[in-house]
C-alpha cells in the first residue's frame, strides 16, 4: 500500500516521533460502496485518505441521501475521534476502490501529548473543515437551487480544478445525482440547471469529467441569480 499521504501527514510531527507514529496508523483497503462507519457509531478512529474518494453523507427520514462532502487523498475524516466518548455524526462510504489509514483515539491522544505542535495542527485541520462546512451552508441556506449549484461547482473548482486548454477540469467523476445530494435538491432539477449551463457554454464534460470552461462566466452566473 502506498504511504505518500501518510508520510506527508506525519511531517507535522516532530522527527523523532515519526517512525513510532507510523506504526500506529493501520491500513485499510475498501471496495466500491463499502461503508467505513455509520452515523451514530462510536467514534473510535480518525481516518486519512491515501487513495480513492470517500463520500460523507447523512440519510434523512424520507430516505433521501444528503452528501456532506467528498473526501480525497490527503483529507481526514472521523473527527469525532478527537474527543473522548464521541459518536460519528455522519456515514462514510467508498465511492470507488480506496485505501485509508486509521488511528485509534488512544494513540492519537498519546501523540498529541508528545507534540504540542501536532495538536495545534489537528485543531487547524478541524477548524478548516468547519469553515468549509459554514461556506457550503451559507451557499445553500435560503438560496435558489441555481445559486446553490453554481456555488458548489465554484467551491469544487477552487479545491480540485486542474487547468486544461478546455478550462478547469474536476479530477473526479461528478454526476447530477451527486450534485443534487450536495445541494439538497432533486436530480431532475439539477439536470435542468446543468443543461442550461452547458447550453450557455459555461460548463461541458470531457471523458465523464466536468469541465468549467469559463470560471468568470460561472461567477457572473452566480452573482446574477
Amino acid at each position: 500500500m502506498k504511504e505518500d499521504r501518510l508520510l506527508g501527514f506525519l511531517e507535522n510531527l516532530s522527527e523523532d516521533l515519526r517512525s513510532e507514529a507510523k506504526e500506529l496508523f493501520k491500513p485499510e483497503s475498501l471496495d466500491k460502496e463499502q461503508y467505513i462507519f455509520i452515523d451514530q457509531d462510536e467514534a473510535t478512529h480518525l481516518y486519512l485518505v491515501e487513495e480513492g474518494t470517500i463520500e460523507a453523507n447523512i440519510v434523512h427520514g424520507d430516505g433521501k441521501v444528503y452528501i456532506l462532502n467528498l473526501l480525497y487523498p490527503g483529507n481526514i475524516f472521523g473527527e469525532a475521534a478527537l474527543y473522548e466518548e464521541g459518536v460519528y455524526s455522519y456515514s462514510t462510504v467508498a465511492r470507488e476502490p480506496s485505501q485509508v489509514w486509521r488511528i485509534t483515539w488512544d494513540d492519537l491522544q498519546w501523540l498529541s501529548t508528545k507534540d504540542c505542535d501536532f495538536s495545534l495542527f489537528l485543531i487547524r485541520l478541524v477548524v478548516r473543515r468547519l469553515d468549509q462546512a459554514y461556506y457550503k451552508e451559507r451557499c445553500i441556506a435560503g438560496e435558489k437551487v441555481e445559486k446553490r449549484v453554481a456555488c458548489v461547482l465554484l467551491k469544487m473548482v477552487n479545491e480540485r480544478g486542474i487547468s486544461d486548454k478546455c478550462g478547469l477540469i474536476l479530477d473526479t467523476p461528478l454526476t447530477n445525482r451527486d450534485i443534487a445530494g450536495l445541494v439538497g435538491s432533486t436530480e431532475e432539477t439539477v439536470s435542468r440547471i446543468m443543461s442550461r449551463l452547458k447550453k450557455e457554454e459555461i460548463i461541458t464534460t470531457e471523458d465523464k469529467l466536468l469541465v468549467v470552461k469559463d470560471k468568470e462566466a460561472m461567477l457572473a452566473y452566480f452573482d446574477g441569480i
